[in-house]
């Protein structure tokens, strides 16, 4: 956070920083595992 605003930083530098304003980010849980089949 940096006043108003959320910043949403990639892992992989490729891609660019996003700001948006707090009201257009919602939270809605976390990622704790993922399944892969190939």
């Amino acid at each position: 956070r940096q006043g108003g605003m959320i910043l949403l930083e990639a892992a992989n530098s490729a891609y660019e920083t996003r700001v948006l304003p707090e009201a257009m980010v919602k939270v809605q849980g976390r990622l704790v595992g993922l399944i892969r089949c190939y």
